[in-house]
């Protein structure tokens, strides 16, 4: 019987052990779902950033082409250029042309006949670029597409039918331009969006078509699971993601659409490494849990063993004791509780019957008066060893309380970390792509004005000596009149009205001259706009940086309704300047600011159909210690409040798709702050908008 109780010593340690590690064990895992699945979607919004990104970068390209081709289509010298098919012409100043000076990889000139007068580039003989694009010459309208030409490559096609510049009489031909989406296209997207990040192309036959790495072929993953798990989803429109943490990337297969059908995959990889240290610490603090717990547990299993186990062991080696004749020790476990008790009770009783045969009433009191004594202060022992041991779990369960907290405040500091670091990389996007944005029209503008100053300068010096000659001329044929006089010439004189030309041309002289001085202020403005000699801090005079910009935006603010935009504008600007000294600050950075604040201001009132008194109000003044104020004010119907705290946000819009980004104020916000100064919009629904600007006299180093 000693054997078997024996036996039972290791079931009971492995049966609490178990017990007490099951309820641990589920606890973990809860754990390890509610604080890793976060993480996870964390992942998937950054990635769902650059899909977006990638949208806007290809829409954004679709529509430069589409507004290239339409600003071609609409020219009067192709036009006739097509109605005599002179293509020499076309290749020189069409075909030759788009190739050298635009990102234009193909172009195409056809007659309506569908004869070829102008082609180059290889990408629009393709079968099934042909294809596509005899479906969109017959439409008759300014169409673009984004195709998959079945041969390893991606093209945006743009097809526009061709008219007078005034978009008036039959269309002659089309003009096709196509654009490839090879490496250097997806380069410049990763540098707007984020150098680290890896793009690859793949046709929805699981061919890569173009990447941005070397290493472009389908990985094992891709090669088991594309056709099986990616297809499906893109052809219901839907993206599919690849959390990896030991990869050190994650992966996102979105959908290229066109026309709202998908033609390809955008494989998206951005670098895991923040993720990856949070999925470690995480483990890390289950794992040290776990392992704390797996002590307690062994603790605990010990600790019942001690209360149930030792004392059976003991009361069989009594059983041994008793039947040896000895009556008077006592018998452990009566106090026990349950069958443990009742079988201890047994041994007594029996204990006692033989010790009744033996000694007398009396002999038994006092051992039984003894035993009871040992009986009480084993009981008070014993709840002294409890008490310990339980204030010792209190205490290990309190430290263990307390790294928990300090884990998931260091988990809290992190999702901070990465919330700001992604909003400062949404900022730095915005930026990066307003400035090379301006950084190239001013770099046109500059451009411009260049060319357009020598051959004004040659006109404008040399008025001066054909006004002397025409007086001089003019003397001269008055003294013929006088010392020569003929009839033939009288005659002459008399049909080409002589007294008329001689008071008339001086006065189309001066007009010429007028004219003169008037391309020459513009082409001055110009210069002093895009500031290229200027990129360092410089003493300007901010009106006169306002001013310019007014000029350049001239003909949006007084437009009829014959030009372009379709639309009549007449919006008086009203200037309120102050006597302000000369301000230290980046030139062509603050003509920027104006520029963007003057167009959002323009368009506002423009879709102000019945507006009739159209107003923007300009205001300088001097303003705190070394402080300058300028406000820019419309008239228009305002912001509405649930918008204006997003007015500054990155690529927030309110204008068509099209019309703008969403960009302009956020750039003029960074521009503001780098120049040490404030930026506010004061706007109430239907009292117009007030765009306050706060900028110091010089700037600090």
């Amino acid at each position: 019987m000693l054997q078997r109780l024996q036996k039972l010593k290791p079931k009971l340690l492995i049966f609490t052990f178990g017990a007490s590690l099951l309820p641990v064990m589920f606890l973990s895992a809860v754990a390890w779902r509610f604080v890793q699945q976060p993480l996870v979607d964390l992942e998937k919004t950054r990635l769902d950033d650059q899909v977006l990104a990638f949208r806007g970068y290809t829409a954004a390209t679709e529509k430069g082409l589409q507004n290239l081709s339409s600003g071609y289509a609409l020219w009067s010298d192709l036009f006739n250029a097509i109605r005599q098919k002179d293509r020499n012409w076309i290749k020189k100043e069409v075909s030759d042309q788009l190739l050298l000076s635009t990102d234009v990889d193909a172009v195409e000139v056809i007659s309506s006949s569908g004869e070829v007068l102008g082609e180059r580039g290889d990408a629009l003989r393709i079968p099934t670029v042909v294809e596509r694009v005899n479906a969109l010459t017959t439409t008759g309208k300014f169409e673009a597409e984004l195709i998959d030409t079945r041969s390893n490559q991606m093209l945006l096609l743009s097809v526009a039918p061709i008219y007078r510049s005034d978009a008036t009489g039959k269309s002659p031909g089309t003009l096709i331009l196509g654009q490839n989406l090879d490496e250097a296209w997806l380069r410049k997207f990763l540098n707007f969006s984020q150098p680290t990040t890896k793009l690859k192309i793949i046709s929805l036959d699981g061919k890569p078509l173009v990447s941005s790495y070397v290493q472009a072929n389908i990985d094992s993953w891709e090669a088991t699971n594309l056709k099986s798990q990616v297809l499906p989803e893109i052809k219901k429109g839907e993206a599919v993601y690849r959390i990896e943490p030991g990869s050190g990337l994650n992966t996102v297969y979105a959908p290229i659409t066109s026309g709202d059908k998908p033609i390809a995959i955008a494989k998206i990889q951005i670098v895991s490494k923040y993720f990856n240290q949070a999925s470690i610490n995480l483990s890390r603090a289950i794992a040290v849990g776990l392992a704390l717990a797996i002590m307690l547990s062994v603790a605990i299993a010990h600790l019942l063993y001690k209360q149930i186990g030792k004392p059976i062991i003991q009361l069989a080696e009594r059983s041994k004791t008793l039947a040896a004749g000895d009556l008077s020790s006592p018998i452990p476990g009566i106090h026990a509780g349950g069958e443990l008790s009742q079988l201890a009770n047994a041994y007594q009783e029996m204990a006692q019957a033989l010790k009744t045969l033996i000694d007398n009433l009396e002999h038994r009191v006092a051992e039984r008066t003894q035993e009871l004594e040992q009986a009480r202060q084993t009981l008070e022992d014993r709840v002294y060893k409890r008490t310990h041991e339980l204030w010792k779990k209190n205490y290990q369960l309190q430290q263990t309380q307390d790294r928990l907290e300090h884990l998931n405040k260091q988990l809290t500091i992190k999702a901070e970390q990465l919330s700001q670091a992604l909003s400062q990389l949404k900022r730095a996007q915005s930026q990066l792509i307003q400035t090379e944005k301006m950084s190239g029209l001013g770099q046109l503008v500059a451009g411009i004005a260049h060319e357009f100053n020598n051959p004004i300068n040659f006109i404008y010096a040399n008025l001066v000596y054909v006004n002397g000659y025409t007086e001089e001329l003019l003397e001269l044929i008055n003294l013929y009149e006088k010392r020569y006089p003929d009839p033939e010439i009288k005659q002459h004189t008399e049909a080409i009205d002589l007294d008329f030309l001689t008071t008339d041309l001086p006065k189309v002289i001066g007009s010429m001259r007028s004219g003169a001085d008037r391309v020459r202020e513009i082409v001055q403005c110009l210069q002093n706009f895009s500031r290229l000699d200027q990129a360092g801090i410089k003493r300007v005079n901010i009106h006169e940086g306002i001013d310019n910009t007014l000029l350049i935006l001239q003909h949006r603010l007084h437009s009829s309704g014959d030009s372009i935009e379709g639309d009549s504008l007449n919006i008086e600007v009203i200037k309120q300047y102050g006597n302000l000294p000369l301000v230290e600050c980046y030139p062509a950075q603050l003509n920027q600011v104006f520029m963007n604040i003057l167009i959002n201001a323009i368009d506002e009132l423009k879709n102000l159909k019945l507006k009739s008194n159209k107003q923007i109000t300009i205001n300088t003044q001097i303003g705190g210690k070394n402080l300058i104020l300028i406000t820019i004010k419309d008239n228009g119907s305002g912001i509405p409040l649930q918008i204006q705290p997003k007015v500054f946000d990155p690529f927030f819009t309110t204008k068509p798709v099209g019309k703008g980004v969403g960009l302009g104020l956020t750039v003029s916000y960074e521009i503001i702050e780098q120049h040490q100064g404030k930026i506010k919009i004061i706007s109430e629904p239907g009292q117009g908008t007030e765009v306050v600007i706060e900028l110091p006299q010089e700037i600090k180093q």
